[in-house]
């Protein structure tokens, strides 16, 4: 507010300070409170959407195995029945996060399917012995044309640093998209969506393993070539 020494020209925007025609009305006022508080319901509910739902997924798979999953620093990726490839570290894998993820969301779960066999029987057993309630696994991987033969691999979780968490070995068979952990005790599907992602993700792996051990091979025998 001027003061009643001060001149109107030192400050030209004074009467502008409490013009009258501006009003703030209370439902103006109710307004933005309600604008304010709508934000922060849909800043929760967006948080609470995206967090990865875990209560299945830790009945099926133990706390332990959840936790493996989310702090194991040291990730291998293991052929299994069916599989032909190298063992490789997927430590520094950049895709990992996502991998973490697909194992840990409940969602991408079928849990209709589980079942107390091992994730290796749909390999190993051969097709005479495979019984009736192994026919939604089969028939999963027959409408997939992109599953190819069944093959097992392991994922193992370890934290081999901190020791948070004892190893998790866990099995996934690629063509029907069958996963369980490494003991045989259980298995289940994932959902349709989920399951050629997950078959992608690790043939891109298997690919990467097959690419080093020929580069080791070609660098071996040139060394071999080389004492001779």
């Amino acid at each position: 507010m001027m003061n009643e020494n001060e001149s109107p020209a030192a400050d030209p925007h004074a009467d502008k300070y409490n013009d009258p025609r501006v009003v703030v009305t209370r439902g103006q006022i109710v307004a933005l409170v309600a604008i304010v508080v709508v934000g922060a319901i849909v800043a929760v509910l967006s948080i609470a959407a995206r967090r990865t739902k875990l209560v299945k997924t830790t009945e099926f798979w133990g706390p332990e195995v959840i936790t493996a999953i989310q702090l194991g620093d040291h990730v291998e990726l293991i052929p299994g029945p069916g599989a032909h490839f190298k063992q490789v570290e997927l430590t520094a894998f950049p895709g990992l996060g996502h991998l973490r993820k697909a194992l840990l969301e409940q969602t991408h779960y079928q849990w209709a399917t589980v079942k107390p066999l091992s994730v290796e029987s749909l390999v190993t057993d051969s097709a005479a012995d495979i019984e009736p309630d192994q026919a939604v696994e089969a028939s999963a991987a027959v409408a997939d044309e992109d599953a190819g033969q069944p093959i097992v691999v392991r994922l193992e979780f370890s934290d081999p640093h901190y020791k948070r968490v004892p190893p998790a070995s866990i099995d996934l068979e690629l063509a029907s998209g069958t996963i369980g952990p490494a003991d045989g005790s259980k298995r289940v599907m994932v959902t349709d969506r989920v399951r050629p992602a997950l078959r992608h993700q690790l043939g891109l792996l298997m690919k990467v393993s097959e690419l080093r051990y020929g580069q080791r091979k070609v660098a071996e025998d040139e060394a071999a070539q080389s004492t001779e």
